[in-house]
């Protein structure tokens, strides 16, 4: 079975469990609709909307490139589990109020994207 399948099914994971910790604070905080000014609500929906915005690239990205035989499984399993990492610290980085881990493992994403996007483009 396709590593990007095991990949896609630990990102969406992660996403149930963001999604659930908004609910949560949504419901704390009786706010229907947008962040009702609670920061930790704020801090929630932009990690839930951003790893979401990167997860879905990122797993579209991969699997084309698995299934179509330009990303080999070794490195789909470690861009995987690089991003995966990189989703768990900058997720950690926002609620936590550490800018720099936030920044760092943010920047770290758009590589790991990058390098998936570069290795579709490569000639076989």
């Amino acid at each position: 079975m396709p590593y990007s399948l095991y990949i896609a099914a630990i990102l969406a994971l992660l996403l149930i469990g963001l999604s659930l910790n908004v609910s949560r604070l949504r419901m704390r905080h009786q706010v229907a609709i947008g962040d009702g000014g609670k920061t930790d609500l704020l801090k929630a929906v932009r990690a839930h909307g951003n790893s979401l915005e990167q997860s879905l690239l990122f797993i579209v990205l991969l699997y084309l490139g698995e299934s179509s035989g330009r990303i080999e499984g070794a490195l789909v399993a470690a861009l995987g589990f690089a991003f995966i990492m990189l989703r768990l610290l900058y997720c950690t980085g926002l609620f936590a109020r550490l800018l720099l881990l936030r920044q760092v493992s943010h920047g770290l994403t758009m590589l790991v994207l990058l390098a998936v996007s570069l290795l579709l483009l490569i000639p076989r």
